[in-house]
């Protein structure tokens, strides 16, 4: 990253974990997405929330933070993507604040771009569009695998469908009336905090746009396509899909309905072919192995129903009699 002074009126936030061998690159292009800010008379920041490292990712920051005013480091020992966020906007400067991961590439007009629509008011939320870097492609992966488990989403953007937590943005004004919801972004619901934070935005009456032109770039680790890894994520997927239904969106079927369905699922998990299937699935493969989209979408459906009657009964014991 280079060097400018100023008073920021754009933040970056990046939260990472154990981050230490994929920083490098992701701040060498946010540090190029900052100089072109500043040629456009935009100074910008980048705020990186450690949550809780235990590997060489303090040495890395600090090494960046040295080289580069623009960079500051908050720490968050305690885990969770959403409680790291939440840190992030509490440490941030700007009435603007982006949002990107420790493993995406931003183009250099990224910053510049994303920020218009927030300056101009003409949105109180934008989302852009996440591309997976293309030596991860696989045959098997599907749009739908892809923007479920890897954020990735279409380019054009549009408003009211994907929208991933790596290429976002919003104003201080969103952010002081809606935090981050700490429960999610966690080991039991991963991944699910994002849509929580958008579907809360949108409900207290601020406006959601979109940001054509400005695609990032996705690194995930290879190790994230094994078919186990997977397997645990659909499993995770599925719980926070359910922690959604249950506190957001009111759709709450009835217990026996929900029963139904479960024992439904579970039926056809007892069938052989599943159960080799699913065995399968839980041994180490390989990035390269095949991955079944059904068997995924199967295990999702799971953990909802699952989690779903788990909270239910939760909710039950907790109203006074």
């Amino acid at each position: 990253m280079g060097a400018g002074p100023g008073t920021p009126e754009v933040t970056v936030v990046v939260c990472t974990r154990d981050g230490a061998g994929r920083l490098r690159p992701t701040l060498d292009h946010l540090g190029a997405a900052l100089d072109e800010a500043a040629r456009a008379d935009l100074p910008a920041e980048v705020v990186v929330v450690d949550n809780g490292s235990t590997d060489a990712t303090p040495a890395v920051l600090a090494d960046a933070a040295r080289r580069d005013p623009r960079l500051r480091v908050v720490a968050e020992p305690r885990p969770g993507i959403a409680r790291a966020r939440n840190a992030g906007v509490a440490a941030a400067a700007a009435p603007v604040v982006l949002f990107t991961d420790d493993d995406v590439h931003v183009p250099p007009h990224w910053v510049r771009r994303m920020a218009e629509p927030l300056r101009r008011g003409e949105a109180d939320l934008v989302g852009g569009s996440v591309a997976l870097a293309p030596h991860l492609d696989r045959p098997w992966l599907s749009p739908a695998l892809a923007s479920a488990y890897f954020a990735v989403v279409p380019e054009p953007p549009a408003v009211g469908r994907e929208f991933a937590a790596a290429s976002i943005g919003t104003t201080r004004a969103v952010l002081d009336a809606v935090p981050f919801d700490e429960s999610l972004g966690t080991a039991r619901y991963p991944g699910a905090e994002d849509t929580v934070f958008r579907l809360d935005v949108l409900a207290a009456g601020f406006r959601q746009g979109a940001v054509a032109g400005a695609t990032v770039e996705h690194h995930p680790e290879p190790e994230r396509l094994d078919p186990a890894r997977l397997a645990r994520q659909a499993t995770g997927r599925g719980r926070g899909e359910a922690y959604l239904a249950h506190h957001l969106l009111g759709k709450r079927p009835a217990a026996a309905e929900s029963a139904a369905k479960l024992a439904v699922t579970w039926g056809l998990l007892a069938g052989r072919r599943l159960r080799a299937a699913l065995a399968g699935a839980g041994r180490p493969g390989g990035a390269g192995a095949e991955v079944d989209e059904e068997l995924l979408r199967l295990r999702r459906r799971v953990a909802f129903h699952r989690e779903l009657l788990a909270l239910r009964r939760a909710t039950r014991r907790r109203v006074p009699s």
